[in-house]
């Protein structure tokens, strides 16, 4: 769903066209520097310019229809006329009010894609100006193409099949005379009923007078309406006439919509700048609203620096900014991977997501949730998170999770950003530790991409020791409201520990990960969490007093 996503926050686009564009932005992030740093250029413009041409170039943005599926309607002769008429139109307005304040473009603004996107909008959408001119408002807005056009200069044969039908009206007027002589009367005309045209209306009185080689088309008990031989002829004929219009007209239309075509890409193009612009406005109003930071791109370095970094999308669920608890990174070279342990809930797969969406952001062009930010190119972020099977695959929770971690080991460089969230708890603790650790050693030894780890796992913690320069221990932070060790109560019931989460990154691995505390928060019946308590500091004493035993037999042997 859209709601909660990094594209939630970035959207505040206010045409289709850039909707779309925007989506494509934080799916498909930029990979050459000097592209990133053109859009954040055009951003702190827009951030800090008080030129009032930026407001107005936002206000024309407003209540557009979809101008880019418009075009392609249009290009593939499936629209109708008042659609055309729409598009054209807001085409046109557009290139005139753009082109009425070029010279404030040209004076006020700095940024180079700013003015590349603004300057040659107008020239790129003269055409539409052309296509405009020829239309008749009224008929395109009613859908009549027989009126359609206002010049028929340009169509020779609509222009000859309108004097062929002026022609054959013009002769069936002339009959009138002819008519009220042989009816004796001279204020006689004709009369239209249900679509019937040219009707000589006589009064059944009068039915003697009538020529008997009239054809009688319709009566009434007072009146008979007839047709002489010549209206016979003469309106068939402009039947004829009126159908042929038809199929010329649709035929000039087809035509038309060709010719508007031809100019399909350069409209395109026109569009495609004024989406750009949607967004980088959208992306200036987020940044503005969130205090948002412009991020400084390192060409060279293969590093993720981030002070007081924010998860953009909880950040802005919480509404006030300063209740989210912000966070350092710090990936380099040097320093590459980050173990990240801590209490259940305590904030872990958050931060790592957080890490993520920041470097997206950079990448798109956009400014960061943080107080300070240098980030080297990524060529991928690659993630393994959650835990589902596959039911239609036939494929096991854990068998997900190892396909997605050989895809991210098949795929991930050195310039990559690898996050693996608990990877291995889909089977027994010891091949879930054994394989957690073969991977990430795996990661720190041979791919050397910037890495992020989250696990349960204490084992895993002793990676620092072995590579004391490229790994890092972290914890998020926590108070223990409670002894470690819990004590036994009066009824000889043993009380599980409270946990206080201060979703704080902290150096060091955690001891332990407090699953019961997590219980108690999801309401597990408090028999069930004594039990568990109890099972727990007995499950802990067997292993301490096997470690204890390991350690006295190495100090004999030693």
């Amino acid at each position: 769903e859209k709601t909660g996503s990094l594209l939630w926050v970035l959207d505040h686009t206010r045409t289709s066209f850039g909707r779309r564009l925007l989506r494509k932005w934080v799916s498909q992030p930029l990979t050459d520097p000097q592209s990133i740093r053109d859009r954040q250029d055009a951003v702190q413009e827009i951030l800090e310019s008080d030129s009032v041409t930026l407001s107005s170039i936002r206000s024309l943005l407003s209540h557009l229809p979809d101008l880019e599926r418009g075009i392609c309607s249009i290009y593939h002769k499936k629209c109708s006329t008042q659609e055309f008429y729409l598009i054209t139109s807001s085409l046109s307005r557009l290139g005139l009010e753009l082109q009425a304040l070029l010279p404030a473009i040209q004076s006020q603004l700095s940024s180079l894609l700013l003015q590349t996107l603004l300057l040659d909008t107008p020239d790129l959408l003269c055409p539409a100006h052309n296509f405009l001119k020829v239309l008749n408002e009224k008929a395109a807005k009613s859908g009549d193409k027989t009126e359609l056009f206002s010049d028929l200069s340009s169509f020779p044969v609509l222009q000859e099949r309108r004097q062929q039908i002026q022609t054959v009206l013009n002769d069936i007027q002339d009959h009138r005379k002819d008519i009220r002589l042989a009816l004796r009367a001279p204020t006689l005309d004709y009369t239209t009923v249900s679509g019937q045209e040219f009707l000589i209306e006589v009064k059944n009185s009068m039915s003697s007078v009538v020529p008997p080689d009239w054809v009688k088309i319709s009566s009434t008990k007072a009146v008979s309406r007839y047709h002489s031989p010549f209206l016979v002829e003469q309106y068939r004929k402009l039947l004829q006439l009126r159908e042929q219009l038809q199929l010329d007209c649709q035929r000039e239309w087809t035509n038309f919509l060709h010719q508007f075509g031809e100019h399909y890409h350069t409209m395109k193009r026109a569009i495609s700048h004024l989406a750009t612009m949607d967004c980088l406005f959208s992306l200036a109003a987020v940044a503005k609203q969130g205090d948002y930071c412009r991020p400084e791109i390192c060409e060279n370095e293969r590093q993720i620096v981030i002070r007081d970094g924010r998860h953009p999308a909880i950040d802005l669920l919480m509404g006030e900014h300063n209740q989210y608890v912000p966070n350092h990174t710090d990936l380099q070279v040097s320093r590459r991977t980050m173990i990240v342990t801590g209490p259940n809930m305590g904030g872990k797969s958050s931060y790592i997501r957080q890490v993520a969406l920041v470097c997206v952001m950079a990448q798109m062009g956009s400014y960061v949730p943080a107080s300070e930010a240098q980030l080297g190119i990524l060529d991928g972020i690659h993630t393994r998170m959650g835990a589902s099977d596959n039911i239609y695959k036939g494929r096991s929770t854990f068998m997900e999770e190892l396909t997605e971690a050989s895809e991210i080991i098949a795929r991930a460089t050195e310039r990559s950003l690898v996050i693996l969230d608990e990877l291995g708890r889909g089977t027994s603790t010891h091949d879930g530790i054994a394989i957690a650790y073969a991977t990430l050693e795996y990661f720190i030894r041979d791919v050397k991409a910037l890495t992020l780890f989250v696990t349960h796992y204490p084992p895993l913690c002793e990676l620092e020791r072995v590579y004391p320069q490229h790994v890092a221990n972290y914890h998020m932070a926590f108070l223990l409201n409670e002894p470690d060790i819990a004590t036994d109560t009066e009824d000889g019931e043993v009380q599980p520990e409270f946990i206080t989460f201060l979703y704080q990154l902290t150096e060091g691995a955690a001891g332990r990960s407090y699953g019961l505390n997590v219980a108690r928060l999801a309401d597990i019946p408090d028999p069930i969490l004594h039990t568990a308590a109890r099972k727990a500091r007995e499950l802990e004493s067997t292993v301490n007093a096997r470690r204890k035993a390991v350690t006295q037999r190495l100090e004999k042997w030693a």
